[in-house]
């Protein structure tokens, strides 16, 4: 296969995946400047027969249909093109440079609250697109989601479209039903392992992958509840009472139980931050975790800080504390030198004397490379406005300096201009800075 064009314009150049029943390449696309790179995908139909080839083709068409669709979200890879060739079915795709998420989920490192929370409303925002189109992704785990290089976002990838068919395609062609089991274990509700999956069927895998991260343990390595079918992962994973809440939401076993939307989900990660600390170890009722001490009770009256989604893990500590004296009496220094140009000013309204608009000038053009040097040197104490005046006084200072040879009436009510623009400028950054 390798070096092959299909279709007259796709050159296969490596394989991703090979299975009995589909392969999965990077390919060119030789008619597009540059020749840029793709994802083909081939489906092998397990018969020749023409009626199965014939309903084969219209849900290949249908689901391709629905890719199109779908591929308007930043994070869901775009649907190129398909055709069929020799029998074969063929989907291509946008390629996604990055690396699969299971690349980041190992036993040996435990992800934080903050990381968790992130990755959940990434992908929460796309199943809530894909939910809205109707479509279900059915296999949602690690290896679906790509940290995209360029920008450390999360793209789902592999929809359950052509998986869906190719369960179809080899089972007998009078049996072909409508919807068939697809998924992988330990990710997949019970529902969906019975050929009926839900919404909220994909909001149990991506549940499954945040207890992953938090745990360290695959879905399948987690023990279950032998009477209720609940998975028990808390007393593996210390998570704030209000995150365990969710999560334990994600995955109850009935679908009943669970969020209905993605929509849902979101909607309490956004309440999250100001309910509950992210230090306490969340249990659910009438559950102790046997290797985690009692968590201390939430109190209303305590100061909780979440870290951000976006920070580090380690812990961030953020206070206000009173300027040092030395700061302080440089700052003091600084709102008095302001008024250099204000005394300047008002020597020459009241004397126009060549004298004070040279003062004036070398004043305002000083002060103005002054704050400029401020901003390098003291950066605690600078401020952004500082940056605005500098460059007026360094411009009335110039202007000053340039027009004090003259002496003419149109030179001097410009210098009055000047002269004003450097008093409100004095003023109006003292005011700002009180």
């Amino acid at each position: 296969m390798l070096g092959k064009l299909l279709d007259g314009r796709y050159r296969v150049i490596q394989i991703l995946s090979a299975g009995g029943f589909g392969e999965t390449y990077i390919a060119e696309d030789t008619r597009r400047p540059g020749n840029p790179r793709c994802v083909l995908k081939l489906l092998k139909p397990a018969s020749s027969d023409p009626n199965y080839l014939e309903v084969a083709r219209r849900l290949f068409q249908t689901e391709a249909e629905i890719l199109e669709q779908l591929g308007n979200h930043d994070q869901i890879p775009r649907l190129l093109a398909y055709f069929e060739e020799d029998r074969e079915f063929y989907l291509v795709q946008e390629l996604i440079v990055g690396h699969p998420l299971s690349a980041e989920l190992r036993s040996t490192q435990i992800w934080t609250e903050p990381q968790v929370i992130e990755m959940l409303h990434d992908v929460l925002g796309i199943l809530d697109y894909v939910h809205r189109y109707g479509a279900i992704h059915r296999d949602l785990k690690p290896d679906n989601l790509i940290r995209r290089e360029f920008d450390r976002k999360l793209v789902l990838i592999d929809f359950g479209a052509v998986k869906q068919m190719r369960s179809e395609f080899i089972a007998n062609p009078s049996q072909i039903s409508p919807t068939v089991a697809v998924g992988t274990p330990g990710y997949m509700p019970a529902e969906q392992s019975q050929g009926k999956p839900r919404p909220n069927s994909d909001l149990y895998a991506l549940g499954a992958i945040a207890i992953q991260s938090l745990t360290g343990l695959f879905p399948t390595q987690l023990p279950e509840d032998p009477q209720t079918g609940e998975i028990i992962w808390q007393d593996r994973a210390p998570v704030s009472p209000g995150l365990g809440a969710i999560l334990q939401k994600l995955v109850a076993y009935h679908y009943r139980d669970r969020y209905q939307s993605a929509a849902e989900v979101l909607y309490d990660l956004q309440q999250l931050a100001s309910l509950t600390p992210p230090t306490e170890v969340y249990a659910p009722p009438g559950f102790a975790p046997l290797t985690r001490s009692t968590p201390t009770p939430y109190s209303p009256t305590r100061n909780y800080s979440q870290i951000p989604p976006s920070r580090s893990p380690a812990a961030t500590v953020e206070c206000e504390c009173e300027p040092s004296p030395s700061l302080s009496l440089l700052n003091k220094t600084l709102a008095a030198i302001k008024f250099v140009p204000l005394i300047g000013a008002a020597g020459v309204l009241l004397f126009q004397g060549s004298t004070w608009i040279v003062l004036l000038g070398v004043g305002l053009a000083a002060l103005g490379a002054g704050l400029f040097a401020l901003r390098s040197l003291y950066p605690q104490i600078a401020k952004d406005y500082d940056a605005i005046f500098a460059v007026m006084f360094c411009l009335c200072g110039v202007l000053l300096l340039f027009q004090s040879q003259y002496v003419k009436q149109e030179i001097q009510i410009s210098q009055f201009l000047l002269a004003g623009a450097g008093i409100f400028s004095a003023t109006e950054s003292l005011r700002l800075r009180q």
